[in-house]
């Protein structure tokens, strides 16, 4: 099997109307040094995208929101009951307070 490569297409996932392209990289510069490329997931923290209806996307391992029922620090969004799966590790939150109104 080849190795990917940066920028390559790891693969596109379609969910509540909104679509991302998923491609090989680094999230980190120091990453480059210590392997191969891997998937990078859209930070959805930072660029909010909601459903069609109105449900707030969410990546599994983005940091939790004000919202979230799990309390420890360093919590992820996948850990939280507000979660719901979607395509591979993006999701919806399904609470009512991040819903785009």
């Amino acid at each position: 099997m080849n190795k990917p490569k940066e920028g390559e297409i790891f693969k596109t996932v379609s969910i509540g109307g909104a679509t991302f392209t998923i491609k090989y990289g680094y999230y980190e510069d120091y990453e480059r040094e210590q392997g191969e490329p891997i998937p990078i997931y859209p930070d959805l923290k930072k660029e909010p995208a909601y459903a069609d209806d109105g449900r707030l996307i969410v990546t599994q391992m983005q940091d939790t929101c004000k919202y979230s029922n799990v309390k420890t620090k360093d919590s992820f969004c996948v850990e939280c009951k507000h979660f719901r799966y979607g395509d591979d590790l993006i999701g919806f939150c399904n609470h009512s307070k991040n819903k785009k109104k």
